[in-house]
C-alpha cells in the first residue's frame, strides 16, 4: 500500500484532497487514474510529440480549444473575426 501511494504522489500530482471522507478520497484517486490513463492513451496516438512531459503541457494549454492532437506543437492560428456571427442582446439591457 506504501508503495501505492508514493506512485500516486509521483504521478498522479495530487498535491491535497479537496474531500476528507473516505468516499471523497476515493472519487479523487479514481478520477485522477482516469485522467493519468487518458492522457497515457492518447500520448501513444500520436506520434508528433515523444515527450510524455512536453505532451502533457501541449494538452494542459489546448485543453478548452478544438485541435486534432497532432497540431498541439504547432503555433495556434488566431480565430477568424466574422461579423455576420456577432448578435446583439438586447434583453439585459
Amino acid at each position: 500500500i506504501e508503495l501505492f501511494f508514493k506512485w500516486i504522489k509521483q504521478n498522479l500530482k495530487i498535491g491535497h484532497f479537496f474531500g476528507e471522507s473516505e468516499n471523497a478520497v476515493r472519487i479523487q484517486i479514481f478520477v485522477a487514474l482516469i485522467a493519468f490513463l487518458l492522457l497515457k492513451l492518447a500520448q501513444e496516438a500520436q506520434r508528433a510529440i515523444p515527450q510524455p512531459s512536453t505532451f502533457r503541457r501541449l494538452v494542459r494549454l489546448n485543453l478548452m480549444q478544438r485541435r486534432p492532437i497532432d497540431t498541439l506543437g504547432a503555433p495556434n492560428k488566431p480565430p477568424v473575426f466574422d461579423p455576420r456571427q456577432m448578435t446583439l442582446d438586447l434583453s439585459h439591457a
